[in-house]
C-alpha cells in the first residue's frame, strides 16, 4: 500500500503547483498532470477500496501490482514535466496587454463560428480541420475578455452560454468540462483571485462535475429516444428527479459515480491481458501513431483511425462495440508496448517531449503574444488523461500547423500587427 500512499501524495503536490499557478500563468500542463492522476490513481484507489463491482468496469489486477507500476511511471511524468516546464511560463503581461488587439478577437471567433456552421455541409475528410477550426470561436471569446470594451466581454459570457447549450444539445461534456476550465484560467490572469476564492470556485466546480457525471447517462437515454423538447429543462428536470431519488446518498450509486473517474480499470485490463494472452506490441502502435499524424490520409488511405476500437479490444481482451471511443490512455499503451519498466521509462519521454513543446510554443509567444491564446487549442486533447497516442500526436502537430498557418495568412493578407515588435 506504500505505492498507493506515495501516489496520493504526489497528487496532493500536482494539486497545490496547479492551485498556486491559478492567475500567476496558464497551468494546462499541471492541469494534465492532476487529470491523470485523478483518474489513473486516485479512482483505482477508490474502486479497490469498495464493495460495490461492475462487471466491466472494475480492476483486473490487484492493488500491489497495479500501483507498483502506475506511480512510478506517473512520478516519472511529473518529475520531467514540471521540472522543465517551470522554467517557461506565459509573459502574463502581453496577455493583460493585448486588449489592445482585441479586434483580431472578433474576427477569430467569427471563423469559428462559421467552421461550426460548415461542419454540418462539408465532407467528412474535412471534418478534423473543421474541429480545430470551430474551437477557433473560444480562442476569439477569451482574447474578447481581455477588451475594454463591454460588449467584447459579453461576447465572452455568450461564448460560456453557447458552450453549454452545445454540450446540452449534443450530450457531449468532454469540451465543456475543458474549455471552461481553460476559460476560468483566463479569468483568474485578469481578475487575481484570493485562494479563498479559487478554493471556493473549486469546490462549486468539482460539486457541477459530479452531478453532470450522476445524471449524464440518464441525461442521453432521454435525447436518444428522440427528446424535442427544451435540452435546459430537460437537464435541470433530470437533475432533479436523480436528487429525489436518493441517488447521491446511496453508497452504490457514489460507487458508480467512481466508474466514471476510474480510468485505471482499462490500464489494469491491458496488465492483465499482456502479455499473458496477447504479445507485447514493441512499439508497434506507436510507429503507426507517429505515422499518422505525420502523414495526410490522401496519402495514406490505410493510416490509423482514431477512435480506439482496435487498440482496446486487441489489448484487453474486451468486447468493444464500433459506435463507442475508449482509448487505452498513454500509460495503458506504453504498457501494451513494453511492459512496466519499458513504459515508465516511455512516461518520462512523454513528459520530457510535452515540456520541450511547451518550451518551444512559450518562446515563439514572447514574439507572437497571440499564441498565448491559442494553447488551449493546441492542447485540448494532451490534458485528456484517456486519450490514446494517435489522438493525442495528430492533434497536437495539426493544431499547431493550422495555427502557423493562420498566423502566415493574417500578417500576409490582412496585415495585422499583432507581434511584438510593433510595439515600439
Amino acid at each position: 500500500m506504500y505505492y498507493s500512499l506515495l501516489g496520493v501524495l504526489l497528487i496532493i503536490y500536482v494539486a497545490i503547483v496547479f492551485f498556486r499557478a491559478l492567475g500567476k500563468r496558464l497551468p494546462i500542463l499541471e492541469m494534465m498532470l492532476l487529470i491523470a492522476g485523478l483518474q489513473w490513481i486516485i479512482g483505482p484507489i477508490i474502486e479497490y477500496n469498495t464493495t460495490y463491482e461492475d462487471l466491466k468496469y472494475y480492476m483486473y489486477v490487484d492493488e500491489i501490482a497495479y500501483m507498483s507500476f502506475v506511480v512510478p511511471a506517473y512520478a516519472f511524468f511529473v518529475l520531467f514535466v514540471l521540472y522543465i516546464s517551470k522554467k517557461f511560463v506565459v509573459n502574463i503581461q502581453d496577455i493583460l496587454d493585448f486588449k489592445k488587439f482585441s479586434k483580431y478577437g472578433v474576427t477569430i471567433l467569427f471563423i469559428g463560428i462559421v467552421a461550426e456552421l460548415l461542419g454540418f455541409i462539408l465532407p467528412g475528410a474535412l471534418a478534423f480541420l473543421v474541429f480545430l477550426l470551430a474551437g477557433f470561436k473560444y480562442v476569439g471569446a477569451i482574447i474578447l475578455y481581455f477588451s475594454d470594451k463591454r460588449t467584447h466581454r459579453y461576447i465572452f459570457y455568450g461564448a460560456i452560454l453557447f458552450l453549454v447549450y452545445n454540450s446540452l444539445r449534443k450530450a457531449l461534456f468532454h469540451d465543456f468540462i475543458l474549455w471552461s476550465t481553460f476559460f476560468y484560467m483566463f479569468w483568474a490572469i485578469r481578475n487575481k483571485p484570493s485562494n479563498k476564492i479559487k478554493l471556493f470556485t473549486i469546490i462549486g466546480a468539482f460539486f457541477m462535475l459530479t452531478v453532470l457525471q450522476a445524471i449524464k447517462a440518464d441525461y442521453r437515454l432521454l435525447l436518444k429516444q428522440g427528446f424535442q423538447g427544451n435540452v435546459v429543462e430537460l437537464f435541470l428536470g433530470t437533475v432533479n428527479q436523480k436528487y429525489e431519488s436518493g441517488f447521491f446518498e446511496e453508497d452504490q450509486s457514489q460507487a458508480e459515480l467512481n466508474v466514471r473517474l476510474n480510468q485505471g480499470w482499462i490500464i489494469s485490463a491491458v496488465m492483465d491481458h499482456v502479455p499473458r494472452n496477447q504479445e507485447y506490441a514493441n512499439g508497434s502502435t506507436i510507429t503507426e501513431a507517429i505515422n499518422a499524424s505525420l502523414v495526410p490520409r490522401f496519402l495514406n488511405p490505410d493510416k490509423k483511425e482514431a477512435g480506439g476500437q482496435e487498440n482496446f479490444r486487441k489489448y484487453t481482451g474486451l468486447s468493444l462495440s464500433n459506435d463507442t471511443s475508449m482509448g487505452l490512455s498513454i500509460i495503458g499503451e506504453f504498457y501494451a508496448n513494453y511492459g512496466s519498466l519499458g513504459a515508465t521509462l516511455l512516461m518520462g519521454v512523454w513528459g520530457f517531449f510535452l515540456s520541450m513543446l511547451w518550451r518551444l510554443l512559450i518562446n515563439k509567444s514572447a514574439v507572437f503574444p497571440l499564441l498565448n491564446f491559442f494553447l488551449p487549442l493546441v492542447f485540448l486533447q494532451v490534458v485528456k488523461a484517456e486519450t490514446e497516442l494517435v489522438v493525442v500526436l495528430n492533434h497536437l502537430l495539426k493544431s499547431i500547423l493550422v495555427i502557423v498557418l493562420f498566423f502566415w495568412l493574417t500578417k500576409r493578407y490582412l496585415k495585422w500587427q499583432i507581434y511584438n515588435e510593433f510595439e515600439n
